[in-house]
């Protein structure tokens, strides 16, 4: 996997408009063939030249609030695509759809429910728009519209460690 803008301009994805612009203009004048001493290998000068347009790059997407909020998006949509290993591919046609239902599942923990405990059993909200399943260990695997539209199809049990692909197809609006 490539350098992220945020790893390339060596920064935190939570830095602030000015840190980020701050970061960009130190490491121009670190890297710009023009403003550091000029090297006697010419080769040096044109990584030093490819590691500009790409630091410029990553500021031009990352001082813009829009492009920066489509550009986390797939760079969120990427990790969770790349984010380990999976036990077995499902197919969404085999998942239960949810619509915001609260169901009686036992879970120790999900990201994407609130739990509240009642009566000593354990209940789940399950976000509005998901697909779940059972896992053969009781918990669940669920997986929102929401973490589909990002591109998300690995996805974890609630209660174990492992994790499933989910095979769906996206359709693009136009």
């Amino acid at each position: 996997m490539n350098l992220t803008y945020y790893e390339l301009l060596e920064i935190p994805e939570t830095a602030t408009h000015e840190e980020i612009k701050q970061q960009y203009q130190k490491l121009l004048l670190i890297h710009h063939p023009d403003k550091s001493q000029r090297s006697l290998i010419n080769s040096e000068d044109t990584n030093k030249s490819e590691k500009v347009n790409q630091i410029i790059e990553a500021w031009n997407t990352l001082k813009d609030p829009e492009l920066r909020k489509v550009y986390d998006k797939e760079l969120k949509a990427t990790k969770l695509r790349y984010d380990g290993l999976f036990n077995s591919e499902i197919d969404l046609d085999d998942m239960e759809y949810d619509q915001g239902a609260v169901r009686d599942y036992l879970c120790k923990y999900s990201p994407h429910s609130l739990f509240f405990k009642n009566n000593n059993s354990l209940k789940i909200i399950i976000e509005t728009n998901s697909y779940s399943i059972r896992c053969r260990c009781g918990g669940l695997y669920i997986i929102t519209e929401e973490n589909m539209d990002q591109g998300a199809d690995i996805i974890g049990c609630t209660d174990c460690s492992l994790r499933i692909r989910v095979l769906y197809e996206t359709v693009s609006e136009h």
